[in-house]
């Protein structure tokens, strides 16, 4: 099973999003990754009994919603979590938290031609505690698929993200539900 799962919850009390050239502004964590999974849901690719989208609560509290999502899975499964990431780039997305050989080989094959970086740890400045860390309690298949933000501390206010970036995160999840099977079979 390749499960997305997404935090849709929010530690502001009030919200607001413009629009700015090629980019959002605005209170983006964690609203940009669920507009972004809610793209790839819409698009009508993700027709498969493989692919399961989570939208998660608590993730700015306790990580509640990803404990209840994670007591469902095996250590077979595979977790992309889609979240923000402070990580300087001047990429689309950034995959942050994929150590495993075979993830690392999964999104160069799912993603080629898309822009991203890529790395085993997680370099984001502002959060390195996110839902991935619950995940790998049960599977060692999972990476955090982060959107760019810049200009400041998306836990703390007011922040931009690429447009680009939304339409690449959907591009990609699409890319990941559909080449699955093959990496499915591979892992095994």
């Amino acid at each position: 099973m390749l499960v997305i799962s997404c935090h849709a919850d929010t530690g502001f009390a009030n919200h607001s999003m413009s629009h700015k050239g090629d980019c959002y502004h605005g209170h983006m964590d964690n609203f940009v990754g669920v507009y972004g999974v809610m793209k790839a849901y819409f698009s009508g690719r993700i027709t498969n009994d493989h692919t399961r989208i989570e939208l998660t609560y608590d993730e700015e509290v306790d990580m509640m919603g990803a404990q209840e999502v994670a007591r469902t899975l095996t250590d077979k499964d595979t977790v992309i979590i889609v979240d923000v990431t402070a990580t300087p780039t001047s990429k689309d997305l950034v995959i942050e938290k994929c150590k495993h050989e075979h993830m690392q080989s999964y999104m160069s094959k799912a993603l080629e031609g898309l822009s991203y970086d890529l790395y085993a740890d997680c370099p984001d400045p502002v959060s390195c505690y996110d839902e991935t860390d619950i995940y790998t309690q049960v599977t060692p298949y999972c990476c955090f698929l982060g959107l760019p933000c810049m200009g400041g501390d998306y836990n703390e206010g007011q922040v931009s993200c690429r447009k680009q970036s939304v339409e690449t995160v959907a591009e990609a999840i699409c890319r990941l539900s559909e080449y699955y099977p093959a990496f499915s079979r591979r892992k095994s």
